[in-house]
């Protein structure tokens, strides 16, 4: 009897010691299947979907500058071959940032575990996901409590696979342009002067030798306080030139403005100095 006894405890220890080391070799598959799936959906430049869809509605960035708190881009730029990966992010629109994204599945198959941190309440957490809507993949920063309940989750729009240099701000300024600027346009000047011009979306401008670039202020941030939108050509030229600008239809009215911003005035709208017809 005895003999059996311990021939009884040896199998059971041995399949337990079983056990534990199949669910430590199945652990870099589980990494290598999530970092495959992640890697294809991930990469890009991201959005967030409340702020572009504020920009469509009010065609004002001022308007709807209230919807940029917290991560407002999202820049995925690698392939990683680790165990996780690093996103950078603007943050307010304003900063620069960046958080990890793990390859260990979060509270759903399609989210990531994060080490973005909730700097009010720090036993809240962020998770990563995605979700296929119709023909187009949409990010996700899903927002929980430490008992795992969803407090908020906020959607991120993908404007482009790439960018072309380091700044975290490109992405939100590329969907602004493609939303309020991109086209073809008659430019009509104060004199009644026409010349066809073209807007393109990485804020170049050809057909109107007296501006090369043109670019729209979005960061309302660590300044005067802004009255109006405006947009800047030229910038960072001895040629700048800013005009206070607004949308009606298919028309864009740049203005020239009065009071100083700097200075803490009232800055009004004064003369429309060119007008942008689109095609």
């Amino acid at each position: 009897m005895k003999a059996l006894i311990y021939l009884l405890l040896a199998l059971v220890i041995f399949t337990g010691c079983s056990t534990d080391n199949s669910t430590t070799t199945d652990e870099p598959n589980s990494i290598d299947s999530l970092r495959q799936n992640f890697n294809t959906v991930f990469k890009g430049v991201w959005v967030l979907s409340d702020y572009l869809e504020a920009i469509e509605k009010t065609k004002s960035p001022l308007k709807s500058s209230d919807k940029l708190e917290g991560v407002v881009t999202m820049v995925i730029d690698k392939i990683t071959h680790a165990d996780s990966m690093r996103i950078g992010v603007s943050w307010n629109n304003h900063e620069g940032y960046d958080f990890t994204a793990y390859f260990r599945q979060g509270q759903n198959r399609n989210s990531l575990k994060t080490n973005l941190p909730d700097y009010e309440e720090k036993t809240n957490f962020y998770e990563l996901s995605y979700e296929s809507i119709g023909n187009e993949i949409f990010l996700w920063l899903n927002h929980y409590n430490k008992n795992k309940q969803l407090i908020d989750k906020r959607r991120f729009d993908k404007v482009a696979t790439t960018q072309p240099d380091t700044d975290l701000t490109w992405g939100l300024q590329y969907a602004v342009n493609e939303r309020l600027f991109v086209g073809n346009y008659l430019l009509i000047d104060s004199t009644e002067t026409l010349r066809k011009v073209y807007l393109k979306s990485d804020g170049t401008l050809t057909g109107y030798p007296a501006f090369k670039t043109y670019y729209v202020m979005t960061d309302y941030l660590g300044g005067p306080v802004a009255m109006l939108d405006k947009v800047i050509f030229n910038i960072d030229t001895d040629r700048s030139k800013g005009f206070a600008f607004k949308k009606l239809k298919d028309t864009t009215y740049l203005y020239s403005t009065t009071g100083d911003e700097d200075a803490g005035e009232i800055v009004k709208i004064d003369k429309v100095r060119y007008k942008l017809v689109k095609n």
